[in-house]
């Protein structure tokens, strides 16, 4: 039981570390949107928030792979 345990938690570990990274794409991928709306002095409203959004995903991307 104790080995069938670590086992599991070993595949979690492996599966939120992929998904964290995935999500890190993700959110670079936003941030960037968001810089050149931001640079585009019409479109900064919307820029703002997209910037702030990649944000979060970066915090949550981090919080997935377990960075200290």
């Amino acid at each position: 039981m104790r080995l069938l345990r670590g086992l599991l938690d070993v595949v979690l570990g492996i599966l939120t570390a992929i998904l964290g990274t995935v999500l890190g794409i993700v959110a670079a991928v936003v941030w960037l949107v968001g810089g050149v709306l931001c640079v585009t002095v019409i479109l900064l409203p919307l820029g703002l928030p997209v910037v702030r959004l990649a944000r979060r995903l970066f915090t949550l991307a981090r919080k997935l792979m377990h960075v200290p």
